[in-house]
């Protein structure tokens, strides 16, 4: 049988995407806080490994000798709260992430999967001359990890990297943006919105999880993949058929904000992940959004 690590696997896309692997493959399913293996999903081929990644010699210790086939990268601290943008937490994951790359080193693998965000290419313009430059503290150091972990890894394993933008759906715990309009909507409220023209994504996770696959199994060396759609609709759009599906009655108050940030997605290949692996997202978005409604249903928001 193929053997996978994921780190991060009681995250909310590492929990699906270690459900997926274990049809397939014995998963390590590295987690660093104990209370996270009671939320892994049950199954023999899922093999909990609670460790530090920054404890890298103890944590290869627990790995298994032979080589692995795909090593996942999924754990990040400080995505859905306010050390989102704090430096100090942000270059802690640097830091983890190097770690992490030491670790694979140290167990030998076929592939390793950076996952990444869109944040790396999130920009506005600076408020100092009107220079557009790069908007995100997380973003940014999220680049940076992946581009160190790249350079570490890059005599030893093939390498690949993904980027997504807003994954959603069933088992996403946060009040992240996605959750907090569902459950407005939910509630008949109306939005207060940025303008929202620019081009924006809602990545079911499903589809994240699939895309993650298809990348690690069969992505081209060195390549960072958009897992998300191929032609990325506006926020306008998004929200407009979100609210459609939920509550038709609720008004979107457009423009109530001002937000100069975008993601440049001119800095994606968008069809290369369909060019290279035959993979695209197949989730329909309406359906995507009543399950996802389930879901916040259920949660405290």
């Amino acid at each position: 049988m193929k053997t996978a690590i994921v780190t991060g696997a009681g995250g909310f896309i590492g929990r699906g995407l270690t459900e997926r692997l274990s049809r397939e493959y014995k998963v390590y399913a590295i987690v660093y806080d104990p209370r996270e293996r009671g939320s892994l999903p049950v199954s023999g081929n899922i093999q909990p490994v609670l460790g530090d990644l920054n404890d890298w010699e103890t944590l290869a210790g627990k790995l298994p000798s032979e080589r692995v086939d795909i090593f996942f990268h999924l754990a990040w601290g400080g995505i859905s709260s306010a050390a989102y943008k704090d430096i100090r937490v942000q270059k802690g994951n640097i830091d983890m992430s190097v770690n992490t790359a030491m670790l694979a080193r140290a167990v030998g693998c076929g592939k390793f999967v950076f996952a990444g965000t869109n944040q790396e290419y999130l920009v506005s313009p600076s408020a100092v001359d009107g220079t557009v430059c790069n908007a995100s503290v997380y973003g940014v150091c999220k680049k940076s990890a992946r581009e160190l972990c790249q350079v570490l890894l890059r005599d030893v394993t093939c390498f690949n990297a993904t980027a997504f933008t807003n994954v959603f759906g069933p088992g996403d715990f946060s009040k992240r943006t996605a959750n907090l309009f569902i459950g407005k909507l939910l509630r008949g409220e109306s939005l207060d919105l940025i303008e929202g023209n620019n081009e924006y994504d809602w990545t079911f996770v499903d589809d994240a999880v699939e895309g993650l696959v298809a990348v690690g199994e069969r992505g081209l060396n060195g390549k960072q993949y958009y897992i998300g759609s191929r032609r990325p609709p506006t926020f306008r759009q998004i929200l407009t058929v979100v609210r459609n599906t939920l509550c038709p009655k609720a008004e979107l108050r457009f423009g109530k904000f001002v937000d100069n940030t975008y993601t440049d997605y001119s800095k994606f290949d968008l069809d290369a992940l369909y060019r290279d692996t035959g993979f695209e997202c197949q989730s329909d978005f309406r359906e995507s959004i009543l399950k996802t409604a389930e879901w916040v249903k259920t949660l405290n928001l």
